[in-house]
């Protein structure tokens, strides 16, 4: 019966919570050891398609990072999960509300994956990307009442999304907001679980003393994250973990599933049969635990602190970590850029 709700807790979690750097943007700094740089910037006529306005901002200035780009990033999170509301049915019947019935622990998801961003800054100052990646996540697990219970499953998925970043910079200093939505691939759902992440980061460039397109970058920041509240699915009864259905379990569910009110008893006992079927050896056949979880992240808000070493405008590496919030988060990514297409010349 529960691991259904293992299911639905965290795999709708797990990558859901990855988030995103993206470069700080255009940037003018205040150097005098690069003026003859950015003077030449200006100087210039800018050749490439994008980003949109880039030729504005390069005759004022502004070094632009390469339009297109692509990213290699893994990420690892731990992050507590609070579940508000349990309905199951059996078989395709109605679910019965077992929320008052139950009792869970804490709940923990510990995640990794590994994603690949393709992006584009369309404006100087507007970057948009798409996300595309795989991972597993080990659940921990702990069910107080009506017995009690702790486990560890592992899972794996797929998922997509897509997401922007708006950014704007004053000499070293800029400031980066990104949004993005995502949807994991899980096989024990009805449907991809969609998440919305956002992060607000301010940062300062430390620049070269021999480079001009080399820099480091520090910031601060929070972390936002949301999922989709309603998780619904079925899981086979012969998927239920081993030994959950041993006698120990199962006189103590039917001494509570005895206290339970009759409709709530119904669907109870039909799944409690299934699993002494299991425990006894006997074929389930197709029985299914149906199941429905309201459930939010326990802490939606986290800081977070990062670094980006930029060796050319071609490679950068950077690094993040989130703290506090009952999460904690770290991402390591390596981008490439290249300038892209450059514009055609009127003859």
């Amino acid at each position: 019966m529960y691991k259904l709700l293992r299911a639905g807790i965290i795999l709708s979690i797990l990558f859901l919570s990855i988030h995103h750097v993206n470069g700080q943007g255009a940037q003018k700094i205040f150097n005098p050891i690069y003026q003859d740089y950015f003077d030449s910037l200006k100087q210039m006529d800018y050749p490439y398609t994008f980003p949109i306005l880039g030729k504005k901002a390069s005759k004022a200035g502004y070094d632009l990072p390469y339009a297109w780009g692509a990213s290699v990033i893994y990420f690892t999170q731990r992050q507590e999960i609070s579940i508000n509301q349990t309905l199951v049915g059996f078989n395709g019947s109605d679910m019965v509300d077992v929320s008052n019935f139950i009792k869970f622990g804490p709940t923990i998801a510990n995640t990794y994956a590994v994603t690949v961003r393709p992006d584009i800054w369309v404006l100087p100052f507007l970057n948009v990307y798409g996300i595309f990646g795989g991972g597993g996540t080990q659940t921990e697990i702990t069910l107080i009442e009506p017995v009690g219970f702790q486990t560890k499953q592992n899972f794996n998925a797929k998922s997509a999304g897509f997401g922007g970043t708006l950014t704007g910079a004053f000499g070293p200093v800029w400031v980066a907001w990104d949004n993005n939505i995502n949807y994991a691939n899980i096989e024990v759902m009805v449907e991809p679980v969609p998440a919305f992440n956002s992060s607000l980061r301010i940062g300062h460039t430390i620049p070269s003393l021999r480079n001009p397109q080399r820099n480091l970058s520090v910031w601060g920041g929070t972390f936002y994250q949301s999922i989709q509240n309603d998780t619904q699915g079925s899981i086979p009864v012969s998927q239920i973990f081993p030994g959950f259905g041993s006698g120990n379990f199962i006189g103590a569910l039917r001494e509570w599933s005895a206290t339970l009110p009759p409709g709530q008893r119904l669907v109870v006992n039909q799944i409690i049969n299934k699993l002494e079927d299991v425990s006894n050896g006997i074929d389930p056949d197709n029985g299914t635990i149906d199941y429905k979880l309201d459930k939010k992240v326990a802490a939606p808000f986290n800081l977070i602190f990062g670094a980006q070493y930029q060796y050319s405008k071609n490679w950068m590496l950077r690094t993040e970590l989130g703290v506090f919030g009952r999460r904690s988060q770290f991402l390591l990514n390596l981008n490439y850029r290249f300038a892209g297409f450059k514009k055609v010349k009127n003859q």
